[in-house]
């Protein structure tokens, strides 16, 4: 072992022995730094302070390349510092370029590029940040940003579609930044694409319902697209949220003129009678201003014009709820609600009698149910639910209606009559079934009520003779004569208790004078006599006109009462005379006539002279 080891020195001789041109390390070293010094003079930038660490700690590529970047990020920062952004995007470049993996490097140039104004390319290295690593937050919003500064740039270039995109990158990037948002918007509407713009707001207002401006802009967007009703109800909201919200003022006093122009338009031609243009220009003014309740209230009187009920009923309703929805009792406000209580009454009262003549009577009552809720005062509307009843059959309910009319104003001749034709009806009924008692009772309340109607005493005429009390038959024979002389259904009937005689007889004789009698007691205290019926058509014309005037309607008049009654009974006898020829003729068969007892035989007095019997006609009453 020992002799396999040498020591340096005797290495140093043996080599001596072998290279004799061999030079000692320090030489080799001194030759070195010369040929350094030569080549690069003064430069220290390959030699170390120290040589031996120099000699310990060799320079690699990488270490070389990484010095280098390190120097162009650098120089690029005090570039930016000094405001040379051209400068500082070589050196930055230079940096990407050794090291392209730095995602700093691409944010320091994009800041750069923005400087420069130049946002196309600060996107493109932002976004090259953003993707070539895990991207951190603030280089997401500075692209954001860009994106955002791209878009203005752009949008005051008019390059609205270009901008649009850019806002919308930059919406994406940041969902919680309402500026970004509203940036696109007013793209979209410099586009004319309102539709998408209020998509854009309505998902805006789901994440901040409180802001007064979004509403505000949904209510211009609204108004751009002509739905002004919409535009109002935002307004509205704006300004419950901000009172003194300048553009939503502004706007809704520009809505509330429109609304006023509208409805002077509407009254022109509703004063001439134009109803349906009339509608066209309330309408428009209701689209402005739908929460006034005048405008309701008039549109629903022009929609009752066109015979629009339904329209009409829920105009009124409407009204009626505005004026409740301030909940401010004002004077105004509860002279709307009257005003639009009133016509909805009158609505449901011609609603009824256009159906009454269409011949709907079940729908007319149910209109006039309703009627009957809001206003339980006005004969009017029991009359006409009367005749609906009276149509239905159900005389019961008609009497009971008329009969409530009767006790609001008694001096009414036609609601009298009513009542004594439904009485009268009754009687007619009870007849049918025998019960002669009841239809008397039935016609002498009839004829309480209105003496002056020839057919009750007919009627109840007939059934006092089947009751076998002939004088009061025969004394209300003649009273439907003399009430009518001209009557086709009281004369011909009157000859049946007369036979042989003429009307002209019957007026003329005594037992016509106990009959004006007779209608004078049934007269007494009545306003009114049986020989007046001048009068007594007056008055009805009087009435007539004064339902006209308070703008109530009524299903039938006095005189088409008394014709439906008329028509009903002479369809039911034709009815029975149809029925009774449809039998065929009678067949006369031989029957078993039952065997009567033996007369017994008087003697016969050949001296007693004979006697003939006298009949009386019954026109003059005994001495």
């Amino acid at each position: 072992m020992e002799e396999n080891q040498s020591s340096p020195q005797a290495s140093e001789e043996v080599s001596e022995q072998f290279f004799p041109t061999s030079v000692s390390e320090d030489q080799l070293q001194e030759a070195r730094t010369k040929s350094f010094r030569r080549i690069f003079g003064s430069s220290q930038i390959f030699l170390d302070k120290d040589d031996k660490q120099w000699q310990s700690k060799p320079c690699s590529f990488q270490d070389i390349v990484q010095g280098k970047v390190a120097e162009h990020y650098e120089n690029g920062l005090k570039s930016m510092c000094q405001g040379q952004w051209e400068n500082a995007v070589i050196s930055f470049s230079k940096a990407i370029n050794l090291d392209p993996e730095k995602p700093e490097l691409y944010v320091k140039r994009a800041e750069a590029f923005i400087q420069l104004c130049d946002f196309q390319s600060a996107a493109l290295n932002l976004q090259k940040a953003c993707y070539t690593a895990h991207p951190r937050k603030e280089d997401v919003e500075l692209l954001a940003f860009t994106y955002y500064l791209q878009g203005q740039s752009l949008f005051e270039q008019s390059c609205f579609i270009d901008a649009l995109e850019s806002f919308t990158r930059a919406a994406e990037l940041q969902p919680g930044s309402a500026q970004y948002h509203m940036h696109s918007i007013s793209c979209l509407e410099a586009l004319g694409r309102h539709a998408e713009c209020i998509r854009l707001v309505n998902k805006k207002l789901e994440e901040e319902q409180g802001n007064a401006d979004l509403y505000a802009l949904r209510a211009r967007l609204y108004k751009y697209l002509n739905k002004t009703t919409l535009s109002y109800k935002d307004v509205q909201t704006a300004l419950s949220l901000n009172p003194h919200h300048n553009e939503a003022r502004t706007l809704q006093e520009k809505l509330v003129a429109n609304a006023e122009k509208g409805k002077a338009k509407a009254v022109n031609y509703a004063v001439q009678g134009q109803f349906q243009e009339a509608l066209s220009h309330i309408c428009f003014a209701i689209d402005n201003n739908p929460s006034s309740a005048e405008y309701h209230i008039f549109r629903g009187t022009v929609h009752k014009g066109l015979k629009d009920y339904s329209a009409a009923v829920d105009d009124f309703v409407l009204a009626m709820q505005l004026c409740n929805a301030n909940g401010e009792e004002t004077d105004q406000a509860m002279e709307l609600h009257s005003q639009a209580e009133y016509q909805l009454l009158l609505t449901y009262n011609d609603f009824a009698v256009h159906c009454y003549k269409k011949g709907f009577y079940q729908e007319g009552v149910q209109l006039l149910n309703k009627a009957l809720k809001g206003e339980k005062n006005r004969k009017e509307l029991y009359v006409n639910r009367g005749d609906c009843f009276f149509q239905l059959g159900e005389m019961s309910f008609a009497l009971a209606d008329y009969e409530q009319a009767f006790e609001l104003d008694a001096t009414d001749w036609g609601v009298r009559t009513r009542v004594a034709k439904v009485l009268d009806e009754m009687g007619l009924q009870a007849q049918q079934r025998r019960q002669y008692d009841q239809a008397e009772s039935h016609f002498s309340e009839a004829i309480n009520k209105q003496p002056l109607l020839p057919q009750l005493y007919l009627h109840r005429a007939r059934v006092r003779r089947w009751l076998q009390n002939t004088v009061d038959a025969e004394e209300d024979a003649v009273i439907s004569v003399v009430l009518n002389p001209y009557s086709d259904e009281a004369a011909p009937a009157v000859m049946t208790f007369f036979p042989g005689k003429t009307v002209e007889e019957i007026v003329s004789s005594k037992l016509a004078q106990a009959a004006h009698s007779a209608v004078e007691r049934n007269l007494k205290g009545l306003p009114i006599t049986w020989k007046d019926t001048g009068l007594l058509l007056h008055k009805n014309a009087e009435s007539s006109a004064a339902q006209k005037a308070e703008g109530l309607a009524v299903c039938m008049k006095e005189d088409q009462l008394m014709e439906q009654v008329v028509l009903k009974h002479r369809k039911i006898n034709t009815e029975i005379q149809t029925a009774l020829n449809r039998r065929g003729r009678l067949q006369s068969k031989p029957s078993r006539e039952p065997q009567l007892p033996p007369a017994k035989e008087e003697p016969c007095n050949a001296s007693a002279p004979y006697h003939w019997k006298n009949f009386s006609s019954g026109l003059e009453p005994p001495e």
